[in-house]
């Protein structure tokens, strides 16, 4: 009998831009799922209005907080944080009756105390930008991605590495993914390992620059790859996170 684990799939999508939409309705002809986390302010000119925030969970997509003004977390002082943590979630929830626990640190950035209060703020997962991890088990508040749809150059991915201490990512990304940098490749490399061991694929990226250097016939190309692969679960970040303790059927069952 193969030991080998479930195959999840997942998305996310940062910065609340109205280009989401059109995401949204991408990744549902695929029949894939993505958590879209939101800020309260617009970061990229422009900001989802709250009746296509609720069309977009409408769609059947998780609604995430990315803070209310998508500040550096780790230069504010604790009273701060504590409010854009939540303020922002509070806000969500309010406009969509729905609790909202899926948190994106804006920029990435973060340390242990911006963590530990995201925790105590109530959110049960809380996504990095620590790329090249397809493993089913992290630290909730510290979750990992698999790769960003925009065409990095290798050195980017080495000064991200030194950033965040990512070795384990960096090495795999150059010895099991040989340093592929074109993004259908990498997304084909990193998706047929899953499929062949188990774990979790994590697309991400921001609507705004997928339509700045037009990116959108890559990522009808990737999402159908995705959705062709046997037995993959297309979940949500949160959905990801009750995987880890509950299951894949009761995840993918309580969304």
């Amino acid at each position: 009998m193969s030991d080998r684990g479930p195959t999840l799939i997942t998305t996310s999508w940062d910065d609340g831009h109205p280009l989401d939409l059109r995401i949204a309705s991408l990744l549902a002809r695929h029949g894939l799922r993505g958590t879209f986390y939101l800020p309260l302010r617009a970061v990229a000119d422009r900001l989802l209005s709250p009746v296509e925030i609720r069309e977009l969970h409408a769609m059947g997509m998780e609604i995430g907080s990315h803070t209310v003004t998508h500040p550096v977390l780790t230069r504010l002082p604790r009273r701060e944080l504590d409010r854009e943590l939540r303020d922002s979630r509070r806000i969500l929830e309010d406009l969509l009756g729905t609790p909202v626990t899926s948190f994106c640190y804006p920029g990435g950035k973060f340390n242990r105390t911006v963590a530990r209060r995201a925790a105590l703020a109530g959110y049960h997962v809380c996504r990095t930008t620590i790329g090249f991890q397809t493993s089913a088990r992290f630290d909730p508040v510290r979750m990992p991605v698999s790769m960003q749809l925009f065409p990095h150059t290798a050195s980017t991915h080495y000064r991200h590495a030194l950033r965040y201490g990512n070795w384990r990512g960096v090495w795999k990304w150059r010895r099991s993914l040989a340093g592929e940098t074109d993004t259908e490749r990498l997304a084909s490399a990193i998706a047929s390992e899953v499929a062949a061991r188990g774990g979790v694929f994590h697309l991400w990226g921001h609507s705004w620059e997928i339509e700045r250097f037009a990116l959108w016939n890559k990522l009808e190309r990737i999402a159908a790859s995705l959705s062709s692969l046997e037995k993959a679960v297309a979940v949500t970040n949160r959905q990801v996170g009750k995987a880890i303790g509950g299951g894949v059927a009761a995840a993918a069952g309580n969304a």
